[in-house]
């Protein structure tokens, strides 16, 4: 370390100042130098700061924006496999019950599962004995009520004859004024015959004296006659001068009944009575005619009933029935036993009930095109989903979607094993043409102005710091979330005026305040070929 230190020169490091210093060339400034050009540097500077701040001394509006929905549309094409799920072929919709409409006992069955029957073929026969008794009873009671109603149409023929001819109260009252003429003749002829009486009585009186003073010239027996005849002509007279108050009480009583028979012969009320009668009767052996009907039509459908009968063409799927088991009958209000004889379904109509896992469901839409796969069948079967159940299972996580059998062949059976691959459907979005971008511009439909010029938005131009309308051209209708298709007008990196547009002008100044992205977020996302929403970020500028 000493060693070095003595090898360097340190002289050289001496200032030699005996010799003068030489004074610099000294240049004369100008005016442009020493003045202009620190202050055009000086108002430079002040004019770039106020361009910066200009934002903070001019007015503007304040507004608040929300960025373009940009969407990349993922067409699937149609008939792509989706996803596969597992089930089991059953009947669409449900199987049918042949059901007994009576009660009773099954005597026989008629049909072995898997049997094909035809719409109204019998399945079961039940023990129908009663069923016949209850028929005949009937019948009889209806015979014997249509007799009834025969005598009664009988009386009403009867009683409008009286009606029309009452021949009965015309004799009558000929009778009564046939009396009455006879009545009033005898008193017309009363005077003469009490005259007449009188007369004789004179001469039988006058006899009786002349044979009295012959003394014993007349005989006995001739006096006693003469007397007898006297006393005949007396009583005569007597009985013909009584006889006067009783013809005339005859005559008025006759007068009266005479009047009493032409009045009811006028008015008939007897007749009418009768008349109403008949035909209430009539109509009461017609109800109850109709009413043994009823019960003999209810007797044969009875009858009828004890054989159960296939409701619809179709397959034996099942016997819910046996010989010897009571039927209570459809209606019964007992709740012992069951009506359920045979379960049917229809080979023509048959669908696979798939337990689909949760996280597939939103890929499922009614009228969805499908395959099903079935060991009994080498090739594949086509299918269409008709229905989404609306209750999950929790314990599989699944929920059960329902998909038609379109063609069933006739060796799948209702509880066979199905796999079924969901295939996309048709997309709603047309398909692009080449060179078309893949990007879709979607907005919310409440920030588009329709008018006579055609649709037009309001966007906030953050370059210049102005509104700017712009028109626009909508594509399809508004999806769920409210967003219209903007199919040109509108750049992905545009922002859109919320608030604050209805006070703006083509060209006002505007301050940005804040960013709404709830109009625009991302939940707008469905499946199945739709375009999955994301928000287009501006880009940064140097400021």
């Amino acid at each position: 370390m000493t060693n070095t230190a003595t090898q360097l020169d340190l002289s050289q490091l001496a200032v030699n100042r005996d010799q003068p210093a030489k004074s610099p060339v000294k240049f004369k400034r100008s005016w442009l130098t020493r003045y202009m050009l620190p202050g055009g540097i000086l108002v430079g500077f002040v004019g770039l700061f106020a361009w910066a701040t200009r934002d903070s001394f001019l007015p503007a509006q304040s507004i608040t924006i929300t960025p373009v929905v940009v969407s990349r549309a993922e067409i699937k094409q149609e008939g792509t496999p989706l996803f596969q799920a597992a089930g089991w072929i059953e009947p669409r919709p449900t199987p049918v019950v042949a059901s007994s409409l009576a009660a009773g006992v099954i005597q026989e069955m008629l049909v072995i599962e898997g049997q094909h029957v035809d719409k109204g073929e019998p399945v079961a026969k039940l023990i129908d004995i009663d069923a016949k008794l209850a028929l005949a009873e009937a019948q009889a009671q209806h015979t014997l009520q249509e007799a009834e109603v025969r005598r009664a149409e009988a009386a009403l023929v009867a009683a409008k004859t009286n009606f029309a001819k009452p021949l009965s109260l015309r004799a009558a009252l000929a009778d009564a004024e046939t009396l009455l003429s006879k009545t009033e003749l005898a008193l017309g002829n009363l005077p003469y015959a009490l005259e007449a009486a009188k007369t004789r009585q004179h001469l039988a009186e006058e006899n009786v004296r002349r044979k009295e003073s012959a003394g014993a010239a007349v005989t006995g027996r001739i006096l006693r006659e003469a007397r007898a005849e006297l006393a005949t002509a007396t009583n005569t007279f007597n009985e013909l001068v009584a006889r006067e108050p009783m013809l005339r009480s005859q005559f008025r009583s006759l007068s009266q009944k005479r009047d009493a028979l032409a009045e009811n012969l006028k008015l008939l009320t007897e007749e009418t009575r009768a008349l109403a009668e008949a035909e209430a009767n009539l109509a009461v052996a017609n109800a109850r005619a109709d009413q043994t009907r009823l019960r003999v039509e209810i007797a044969e459908l009875q009858l009828e009933r004890m054989i159960v009968r296939s409701p619809i063409d179709g397959c034996v799927l099942s016997l819910d029935a046996r010989p010897g088991q009571w039927l209570t009958g459809v209606g019964s209000s007992t709740s012992q036993g069951s009506s359920a004889v045979v379960g049917l379904y229809d080979p023509k109509y048959l669908q696979v009930r798939v337990d689909v896992r949760l996280e597939d469901v939103p890929q499922v839409q009614i009228g969805q095109p499908a395959q099903i796969e079935t060991a009994a069948v080498a090739s594949l079967i086509e299918g269409e989903v008709i229905s989404v159940t609306t209750f999950a299972d929790i314990q599989k996580n699944t929920l059960q979607v329902k998909v038609a059998v379109k063609t069933p062949p006739a060796v799948i059976k209702p509880e066979m094993l199905g796999k079924v691959t969901f295939l996309a459907p048709p997309s709603p979005i047309v398909e692009q043409e080449p060179g078309e971008s893949p990007l879709k511009l979607f907005v919310p439909q409440s920030l588009v102005t329709t008018g006579e010029g055609g649709s037009n938005v309001w966007v906030a131009d953050l370059t210049a710091g102005t509104a700017k309308r712009k028109a626009v051209e909508v594509g399809r209708g508004a999806t769920d979330d409210g967003l219209v298709e903007i199919t040109s007008g509108l750049q992905p990196t545009d922002k859109l005026i919320v608030a604050g547009r209805e006070s703006v002008v083509e060209g006002t100044r505007v301050r940005v305040t804040s960013e709404d992205r709830t109009l625009s977020s991302g939940s707008w996302n469905t499946r199945g070929g739709q375009p999955a929403a994301r928000t287009a970020q501006a880009p940064q500028t140097g400021s």
